[in-house]
């Protein structure tokens, strides 16, 4: 209950506590065992009856939970059959995906794309990273790219990492990795050729070099238990990468950890290609599989259908606001030492008054953009960050128009920069948030 009121609205918690308490009360009745195929059972009863949607995405929500804390008879492949079941009728069964929505947040995304960053400045610098760190980075790195399966994962070896181009300098290489196909067709026992954005190469490359693999060698060695293996990596990883604030409030028991799932970067992945006008054969070749089906379904997604239905279940924005909070470092003034001012360009405006960068070496992120999701990075409580953000929404309304201009409504460049909008205006209500605790205090 706590998890769920964490990352929904707790005015519907009553509602929420009540519909699965009810559903236990069945299985206990019908003496049915704690675990998925018993759940499922309640779902396809549930899906039968249009006014019983409410309760039965309540119930489904409750079950991916279950899966993603590892509970007993409740496993990761369940969760892929978890999102195909039949559904009520006040929506289209036949569309399994038409509401699925990004499972992978803005602010997690910011979190690890800045913790790879990190990673490779570290690595570039030939300072020491952990055995443990970097394995479960390049885990993470992969499944987070590709969206492969851990099955797949453990079927990779070293060899599978190719450099596509090479250069004396080491500069614009080019990585891609040869994945197994998740689900083999009948005749198809081809291998997929991925390409690896060089961040997330270097991190592999790192690993390799680190645990001295050779070249024949098997990449991951994930035991018997993959599934297992690779969600632990994943969380231990996104843990890692987390602020320290967040940590802090998760040790001391503030805060519940958000766990996910490799299923869910799955989804992230294939409909990050859907809203960005990836073909259904394009989605299917980059997750592997032989059939268009499931890459459809993405296709057919409604992102309007997802937002109502967040709304009726009450998801919580507010939590994401949190999350985002706690990006950045502590709030400052001017007399503070936190490290260096911070002096950057956008929309070819100089910005010097927002904030200081405590990082002791070399920024490994660009200057003022990319400080608003930065856990180095210091704001000024009285800075212009309202100005930054004016220029911000001006290159966003110059990329929206080109991008229509040119029939390209779905320019990646756009997303980035409204996650980086939505970066700005957490730090700007921190700021005033922190200035009304301070006079309140006066």
């Amino acid at each position: 209950m706590a998890y769920y009121s964490q990352i929904n609205s707790p005015a519907y918690l009553s509602r929420y506590f009540k519909q699965v308490r009810s559903n236990f009360q069945k299985l206990i009745k019908n003496d049915n065992s704690f675990s998925y195929l018993s759940f499922k059972e309640v779902l396809l009863d549930l899906a039968v009856d249009e006014s019983k949607y409410t309760e039965y995405y309540t119930l489904k929500n409750f079950v991916r939970l279950l899966i993603a804390e590892g509970f007993e008879e409740f496993s990761e492949e369940d969760e892929l059959d978890l999102e195909i079941l039949e559904r009520p009728k006040s929506f289209n069964s036949k569309l399994f995906y038409q509401e699925v929505e990004d499972p992978i947040s803005k602010p997690t995304i910011t979190m690890i794309q800045n913790g790879f960053a990190k990673l490779n400045s570290e690595i570039g610098e030939g300072q020491s990273i952990v055995d443990n760190v970097i394995k479960d980075a390049s885990i993470l790195g992969l499944i987070y790219v590709t969206g492969m399966r851990p099955v797949q994962l453990s079927k990779l070896s070293v060899e599978d990492i190719k450099i596509d181009t090479y250069t004396e300098a080491g500069e614009n290489m080019r990585y891609s990795i040869v994945v197994p196909y998740a689900k083999q067709g009948r005749f198809n026992h081809a291998k997929v050729s991925i390409k690896l954005p060089e961040e997330i190469a270097t991190v592999i490359l790192q690993y390799i070099k680190q645990f001295e693999l050779p070249t024949n060698n098997q990449l991951f060695d994930l035991g018997n238990y993959a599934v297992t293996y690779c969600t632990t990596a994943i969380n231990e990883q996104l843990f890692e990468f987390s602020p320290q604030e967040y940590q802090q409030r998760v040790s001391n028991g503030e805060l519940i950890q958000i766990k996910y799932t490799s299923s869910q970067f799955r989804h992230h992945v294939a409909y990050s290609m859907a809203l960005s006008g990836s073909s259904a054969e394009d989605i299917a070749y980059i997750l592997g599989h032989s059939s268009l089906v499931t890459a459809r379904h993405y296709i057919f997604s409604s992102p309007n259908l997802a937002q109502i239905r967040a709304i009726a279940l009450g998801r919580n924005p507010v939590y994401q606001q949190i999350i985002a909070m706690l990006m950045t470092g502590d709030i400052i003034t001017h007399e503070q030492d936190h490290g260096k001012n911070v002096i950057g360009f956008i929309n070819n405006k100089i910005h010097i008054n927002i904030g200081k960068c405590s990082y002791k070496a070399n920024c490994f992120l660009e200057p003022v953009r990319s400080c608003y999701g930065c856990v180095y990075f210091h704001p000024y409580i009285n800075g212009n960050h309202k100005e930054v953000l004016e220029c911000v929404q001006y290159e966003l309304e110059s990329i929206i128009y080109m991008s229509d201009a040119v029939y390209n409504s779905s320019n990646p460049i756009i997303a980035i920069n409204e996650a980086t909008k939505f970066e700005i205006q957490s730090v700007i209500k921190r700021c005033k948030l922190n200035s009304e605790l301070k006079n309140a205090d006066d």
